[in-house]
């Protein structure tokens, strides 16, 4: 085998913290990254993927203190000088981070953003040469247009068309190396298997050596050539993909796949025969611009029993969002009608709303966005009872213990802050306070698309037990299929703002009947990599 392009060796990280301790992030870790290969680091969230990234380009913040090596080629990168890593940093390694808004400046264009890369790296190229460069650059990532993109700001993208971008810039330079930290893992099916054609085929024509961080255990099965599996800063295990999956070695990898979602579609017992919490009949909303008007949803119904999860599914831009906000009053509805447990959701006084949206819970994808910084556990999940319900003192006290009992999270909590908490207790955390003035229905809003996959189990078991509990309807926006048919009772299928298919669960995802459905379910990734190597096969022979 040839030498590797990236080696980190035995790489320790420790954070100092204000009062002069220590924490470990990473205790041992050592791999080695070839030419051309896509290497996957997968653990759950605090297993020390990112920060074992982030270590390679010097990105740490000022209070760590590392041990061991990294050497890109034989130049070695840990504690380098910031002369020495400015000429590594997106020319000879580049990194595409999650989020591609949060990378990309909102008051520049894409295409100013890229030439400033090129001016800042190649300073002999001309005006004209980098005007050139970027629009080749987008080309090269399949951003349609890119004459006309290039002209484009990063919130005039779709989130697909923003991780392109993204994808550009750190090609820009052709470097040797590629971090791509879970770059796929807000955007739905569709879009990520477009991202991820993408960098399969620029890992050929371009020749970079990828090293993915991600817990989508589908997207490991389908481009990884090696897998990493990290817990607690260690490295428990490294393996070739397909061996991997087969036979691990590691407990904690056996627990990490038996974990993973998938898709059966095997039939469960009906959950309600009941009238409808909710009723969703034909509604359009509009969004009027300065110079034309945009149909977010167009005559869209559904209906949700009390017990019942219908799912909502649909590419980034479909409506599926905008429904959830028509029904607690943040969207604008042109037509149609909705009702909640009885009451009119589009018409009704704004007293008859107010009581009405104390009844209506709502869990976002983003916890950590969702919580107040600066109030406690206790506090904010307490907030609605002390708001509309006037609850205080032991009273309140006493129903904040129960909630957190009721999502397992330890009553001592209550005392902590959102930032003191890992991604899957602050969920936790949202769902206690959504359910704590006891809803007729909850509209949760891909509550599990940013957990890693042991932690996303935990969270759809506590829902499910929480629903049992308190029967509330749910109206689940999802683009992750298996977790769709790990939850939902229907389904309802969303395409540019229309609903084209709806109905039980099995019935969608067993027998779609619109070729809109079955692409949906031909791009979802599928964790075993012999298969998805076969719809690999089959996706790139139609194209």
């Amino acid at each position: 085998m040839s030498e590797p392009v990236l080696t980190i060796d035995h790489l320790g990280v420790n954070f100092r913290t204000s009062d002069g301790g220590m924490v470990q992030a990473v205790a041992d870790v050592s791999l080695d990254l070839y030419d051309r290969e896509v290497l996957a680091i997968v653990g759950e969230s605090g297993s020390g993927k990112s920060v074992s990234a982030m270590s390679v380009l010097g990105l740490l913040p000022p209070n760590a203190e590392t041990s061991g090596s990294i050497r890109l080629g034989n130049m070695e990168l840990l504690n380098a000088d910031e002369s020495v890593l400015s000429q590594v940093r997106g020319r000879r390694i580049s990194m595409v981070f999650q989020d591609p808004f949060g990378a990309l400046d909102p008051v520049f264009t894409v295409g100013f953003q890229l030439r400033e890369m090129l001016k800042r790296h190649f300073p002999k190229m001309t005006r004209a040469e980098r005007k050139e460069r970027a629009v080749e650059l987008l080309r090269t990532v399949d951003l349609p247009e890119p004459d006309k993109r290039v002209s484009s700001y990063p919130h005039q993208l779709s989130g697909g068309q923003a991780q392109r971008v993204v994808i550009a810039m750190a090609l820009a330079c052709d470097p040797e190396v590629l971090i791509a930290d879970e770059p796929t893992t807000a955007l739905d099916v569709t879009v990520q298997r477009e991202i991820l054609d993408v960098l399969m085929r620029l890992r050929e024509e371009v020749g970079v050596a990828v090293l993915m961080i991600t817990h989508d255990m589908g997207v490991v099965a389908d481009v990884a050539d090696r897998v990493v599996v990290m817990r607690h800063g260690r490295v428990e295990e490294t393996q070739g993909v397909r061996s991997l999956f087969a036979s691990p070695r590691a407990e904690y990898t056996r627990e990490l796949l038996e974990a993973v979602p998938r898709l059966k579609a095997e039939p469960r017992p009906t959950v309600s025969a009941e009238d409808p919490v909710l009723k969703v009949e034909r509604i359009s909303v509009e969004y009027k611009r300065r110079l034309h008007t945009v149909t977010a949803v167009d005559s869209a119904s559904l209906t949700v029993r009390p017990g019942e999860v219908t799912a909502l599914v649909g590419e980034s831009g479909s409506g599926k969002s905008t429904i959830g906000k028509a029904i607690i009053g943040l969207a604008p509805v042109r037509d149609g009608s909705i009702w909640v447990d009885g009451v009119d959701a589009v018409n009704s006084s704004g007293k008859e709303l107010r009581k009405l949206r104390k009844r209506i819970g709502v869990v976002f994808q983003n916890p950590l966005g969702a919580l107040d910084p600066r109030l406690t556990i206790g506090e904010a999940t307490g907030e609605p009872l002390r708001v509309h319900r006037k609850l205080r003192g032991p009273a309140l006290e006493a129903k904040v213990h129960e909630l957190l009992d009721s999502v397992e999270l330890p009553r001592a909590w209550a005392e902590r802050f959102p930032h003191e908490l890992s991604g899957g207790q602050r969920q936790r955390v949202s769902i206690a306070r959504a359910v704590s003035l006891d809803p007729v229905l909850l509209i949760a809003d891909e509550p599990t698309s940013a957990l890693d996959v042991s932690v996303q189990a935990t969270v759809l078991e506590l829902f499910r037990k929480v629903q049992q509990e308190l029967r509330f309807a749910c109206l689940f926006v999802s683009h992750d299929l298996a977790v769709v048919d790990e939850l939902a009772d229907h389904v309802a299928v969303m395409h540019h703002g229309k609903i084209i298919e709806h109905g039980l669960r099995t019935d969608v995802l067993k027998n779609p009947q619109h070729g809109y459905t079955r692409r949906l379910l031909e791009a979802a990734p599928v964790p075993d990599p012999v298969q998805q190597r076969k719809h690999r096969l089959a996706h790139v022979a139609a194209k």
